[in-house]
């Protein structure tokens, strides 16, 4: 049995004794070339696990690889596909919160800036409404109100 063997070189192999190109094996399943060539390579192509799947099992179909054959690697690529998809949530996770903190920065900023001029303004009007008392109290008044 051919275990040891990887899916894209027994997808190659039976691709290449029925003479048929990586374009040719593309055209049939309608996919691009690079998505023949990732399976070709054991590697995830960049659209969603389902159609990775379905894209194997009609490739096995037009060269004639049996389910028995393909079916375990579907597994390892359900695995793989786990994998990157944590790596990608906690890349995404992380350039989140580097990207908000310049924002969050920035407002407390302006924020601070804004009450600083609203007080700086509200403080000035009410220096100039200010009344000084003392003009108004006679030091005579001052003097019979202690004795």
């Amino acid at each position: 049995m051919m275990d040891n063997i990887s899916l894209g070189v027994m997808l190659v192999d039976l691709r290449e004794q029925m003479g048929l190109t990586q374009d040719d094996i593309a055209n049939k399943i309608h996919v691009r070339k690079t998505v023949i060539v990732d399976i070709e390579n054991d590697q995830l192509p960049h659209v969603p696990l389902v159609f990775v799947k379905g894209y194997i099992r009609s490739y096995a179909e037009i060269v004639g690889l049996s389910s028995e054959h393909y079916q375990p690697y579907f597994d390892e690529l359900t695995k793989q596909s786990k994998s990157q998809q944590k790596k990608v949530q906690t890349q995404a996770f992380k350039t989140k919160r580097t990207r908000k903190a310049p924002f969050i920065f920035w407002g407390i900023f302006i924020m601070l800036c804004a009450l600083g001029v609203i007080l700086y303004y509200a403080n000035k009007d009410n220096k100039s409404n200010l009344i000084e008392v003392s003009h108004y109290i006679s030091p005579a008044s001052a003097t019979r109100v202690n004795s």
